[in-house]
């Protein structure tokens, strides 16, 4: 996998150096402090490194990713991502006092995943879930969203959300759906519990067989013409409800 710019590779070879097998930089005649700090890095960690000019470094970058990262002047090759297991995830949180895990349904844009990725480990989050199909899953653009926030979460890739909530139900977590429609908000719900935190897309929400699993249904309050946020913004709107809440 491909790791571009100067953030998240920072971030993948100061918490996971073992998992990158080289860094290619451009040669540039003033290279900033984050680009010093990487190669500085790398060289105390015996990861290989290597310069290259522009038209050379240009040609790691095909059309998917067309000139994404290429004026940063920093890439990294590093092993796939190493997903975990929810049941993995679900034993480290019973160390946590009211531990929260985000499951993603629908969430088929990488920058969005990179995006709620970056907030739950700003806000504390314990673990992300994402289905197995038809979802975003980590991948170069999603390491770059996050500024690297993926090195410091665990994620667990499932084949079915249903029995993912099923296990977490289970294992003494509550089941917190968004939604539109529903009257009860985010300001009027007690999250100082074990939380699971479903978060759908903007377009067609969470699935309808999701929706029933889920012991309660809220919604954050609007004001103005525009009745929805990014699923992105959503999810971070939520999630720093239920951070405040639990360090009032």
């Amino acid at each position: 996998m491909l790791v571009i710019g100067k953030n998240p590779v920072y971030e993948i070879l100061t918490s996971n150096p073992g998992y990158i097998n080289k860094i290619v930089l451009l040669k540039k005649i003033k290279p900033e402090g984050k680009l010093k700090d990487i190669v500085n890095i790398a060289k105390e960690k015996s990861v290989n490194t290597m310069f290259l000019n522009f038209n050379d470094f240009k040609k790691y970058f095909d059309n998917k990713t067309k000139d994404e990262g290429i004026t940063q002047g920093v890439i990294a090759f590093v092993k796939d991502y190493d997903y975990r297991s929810l049941r993995e995830i679900v034993d480290d949180c019973k160390k946590i006092k009211n531990p929260l895990i985000l499951i993603l349904d629908n969430i088929t844009d990488p920058h969005n995943l990179g995006a709620i990725a970056r907030s739950a480990v700003c806000l504390g989050a314990d673990g992300i879930v994402i289905p197995r199909h038809n979802a975003a899953e980590v991948n170069h653009t999603v390491m770059k969203t996050s500024s690297g926030a993926v090195s410091y979460i665990s994620i667990a890739k499932e084949t079915n959300l249903t029995n993912a909530i099923e296990l977490l139900k289970n294992n003494g977590f509550w089941i917190f759906g968004t939604d539109l429609v529903t009257t009860k908000t985010i300001f009027e719900t007690d999250f100082k519990v074990p939380a699971a935190l479903v978060i759908g897309s903007e377009g067609t929400g969470i699935r309808k067989t999701l929706l029933d699993k889920c012991d309660h249904i809220v919604r954050i309050p609007m004001a103005g013409k525009i009745s929805s946020l990014n699923a992105s913004v959503s999810a971070a709107v939520f999630m720093y409800e239920i951070f405040r809440q639990k360090n009032a």
